[in-house]
């Protein structure tokens, strides 16, 4: 059976490991860092830190840290309700939907459409919370790279305006979430990619080894295997901040990469057999340098984000795509 909706064709239907819920479903109901290292600004909620807390005998990441049985206490008690869904968007980038229904009137899941990318920006982290993108043949050629980092001159007042050298002296990277490598068919494509609405301050190790590794394997699927890819990725939580205004370091970094074939007419030929890699990574330097070591679920990530993917597909065919990490 075939579905076709807003463009879109349906078709078919470590140390701590002995420590971990040996029950599949507990440990899909647990955020990512359970399978690094969790630190409380891994967590957007209390709630949060709280399961892993319980689940987790010993407390082995510390997160009680006054032994009263309560995790991460300073954090928000729990996750804000999610923004109500806009209409629906034309915008190719946004084709399977948007994961935190990001609007122009939320300043902190604030929409901001371009004809590369699409993103939700938080006005007060002064960092994006996720990008969307479309990956094919098209968006790829032989451009050079252009560096030229600038503010967004597209926020509206009383956004601050972050700048190129509000991350000098930080050790940290100017990390893109849309590569440039991703845009490469045209100037204006690559250069759109340098805006800071796109960066983040990232680790060394993780920008320019695992993280980098990623975003070259997404490539390699459109240029050696001929598929497109839908790309969502983001960051959350907290190590700390950049520059005298506050700049936010996220503590993790996620990716979902929807591996799809175009159908004869165009549209985009998903099913239950469509290739999903979901990867959820420390932004620290001490990390695992093989993106894979990092493999989750679609699911888990909605878990550690409170956002929701893929949510205009048929529920059964969600299910699927967000299960656990497929081989």
């Amino acid at each position: 059976m075939t579905l076709v909706a807003m463009g879109l064709s349906l078709v078919g239907c470590g140390p701590l490991a002995l420590l971990l819920p040996t029950s599949v479903g507990d440990i899909a109901d647990l955020p990512p860092c359970v399978d690094d290292q969790c630190h409380c600004g891994d967590f957007l909620a209390q709630t949060q830190a709280q399961a892993v807390l319980d689940a987790l005998p010993g407390d082995p990441y510390g997160l009680d840290g006054d032994g009263n049985g309560r995790a991460c206490e300073t954090l928000p008690a729990a996750l804000p309700p999610m923004d109500p869904p806009g209409p629906p968007s034309s915008n190719p980038h946004l084709v399977l939907g948007n994961p935190s229904h990001a609007a122009t009137s939320n300043p902190n899941n604030y929409l901001l459409e371009r004809p590369q990318y699409v993103i939700s920006y938080s006005r007060d982290r002064k960092i994006l919370n996720w990008a969307s993108w479309q990956l094919n043949a098209n968006w790829l050629g032989s451009v050079n790279r252009q560096d030229d980092f600038r503010p967004d001159g597209s926020l509206p007042q009383g956004f601050y305006q972050v700048t190129p050298t509000d991350f000098r002296g930080s050790g940290y990277d100017r990390g893109h979430i849309v590569p440039s490598g991703d845009r490469t068919n045209t100037v204006r494509d690559n250069s759109a990619t340098f805006l800071m609405t796109n960066i983040v301050p990232q680790t060394p190790e993780n920008n320019r080894g695992p993280w980098r590794d990623l975003e070259e394997y997404g490539r390699d699927l459109v240029r050696q295997y001929n598929h497109d890819v839908h790309i969502f990725a983001g960051a959350y939580g907290q190590r700390g901040t950049v520059g005298s205004r506050g700049i936010v370091i996220p503590s993790r970094l996620w990716k979902i990469l929807i591996v799809y074939d175009r159908l004869p007419d165009g549209r985009l030929g998903l099913g239950p057999d469509s290739q999903v890699i979901a990867v959820d990574m420390p932004n620290r330097n001490d990390l695992n340098a093989d993106w894979r070591q990092y493999r989750t679920s679609v699911h888990r990530i909605e878990q550690a984000t409170g956002y929701r993917f893929l949510a205009d597909l048929p529920a059964d065919l969600q299910e699927r795509l967000k299960a656990d990490p497929q081989p």
